[in-house]
């Protein structure tokens, strides 16, 4: 080859370079490009099963409550360690649904189901772990199911099988038999009545019920706070008092007489102790001089 060849060949190479540095690159960026797609669509997954996730765990728990308190009404519930029980049934249906999103490891760690300083609500505690790829996304999710709504499943573990329709509990000899078992009358409950469904009182402050607002509140069967009465919780594992904030609720006697046990739940399955009868409006109820106060009506 002469001189002209070596420099035709050498200036050929030169002029590829270019051509092999802009392939490099193109192939380079269209690599780079592939990779930001991959972590966009591994995001998109990570983040949508966070969404899922944390959208499910309040309606889980909330199917958890009211299957386990029907359980309680028809005599089939363990007695021990409810509020554990509650929990773990919420953690198996929740690693059911980590499992169904495929894409990725999900995994929400149940810590605790609790009741709050709102006796109304129920706690849940968690710790959501999402992998995929070299995306990772760790939280503490704390969220709060309301028990408005839910059978209230006290009285069943307190009396056993009861009659009940789908508002109203219908108490039959049970309730007036625990009472003369506790060495107390119960004549005056013979075929009391009182609410299954938990509903909050909308009326506040409590003081503010008087005559027409109590009236209201037995034909609805509102519950109201108490620190006396028992959590959702505790009412499940058939605890008729607790250290949590409570409930009590109105339960309506058959007879009037001059006095006889004060007509609020807590009171019939734990205390027993004795109120004055009171008209309210066609309904007798028995209360004493504090829950007199608490709910703004007076001697007659």
């Amino acid at each position: 080859m002469d001189d002209c060849g070596y420099v035709m060949a050498g200036a050929s190479l030169l002029l590829m370079i270019p051509v092999i540095i802009t392939t490099a690159m193109i192939l380079s960026l269209g690599e780079a490009h592939s990779d930001m797609n991959t972590e966009r669509k591994l995001s998109a997954c990570v983040e949508g099963a966070a969404w899922d996730i944390r959208d499910n765990v309040p309606i889980i728990t909330l199917d958890v409550l009211n299957e386990t308190a029907g359980e309680a009404i028809n005599g089939a519930l363990p007695s021990d360690d409810v509020r554990n029980l509650v929990r773990e049934r919420v953690q198996e249906r929740i690693d059911r649904l980590c499992r169904s999103h495929r894409n990725v490891n999900a995994s929400c760690r149940v810590n605790s189901v609790e009741g709050t300083e709102d006796p109304f609500q129920v706690e849940v505690n968690s710790t959501l772990e999402i992998r995929a790829g070299n995306i990772e996304h760790t939280e503490n999710l704390s969220v709060r199911v309301t028990v408005d709504g839910l059978p209230d499943p006290l009285p069943f573990r307190v009396l056993g099988r009861l009659e009940h329709s789908n508002t109203t509990m219908e108490y039959g000899d049970a309730l007036a038999e625990y009472l003369n078992s506790s060495g107390v009358d119960g004549g005056a409950y013979i075929n009391a009545t009182g609410p299954l469904i938990i509903r909050r009182c909308p009326y506040e402050p409590y003081t503010s019920h008087g005559p027409e607002g109590v009236h209201a509140c037995i034909l609805n069967g509102y519950y109201h706070e108490s620190r006396d009465g028992a959590c959702y919780l505790c009412r499940l594992e058939g605890k008729t008092s607790c250290p949590h904030m409570g409930l009590e609720t109105f339960i309506i006697p058959s007879k009037e007489l001059g006095e006889a046990p004060v007509s609020i739940d807590h009171v019939l399955f734990n205390e027993k102790y004795t109120g004055e009868a009171l008209n309210i409006s066609g309904f007798i109820i028995y209360l004493d001089a504090g829950h007199m106060t608490k709910y703004g009506v007076r001697r007659q």
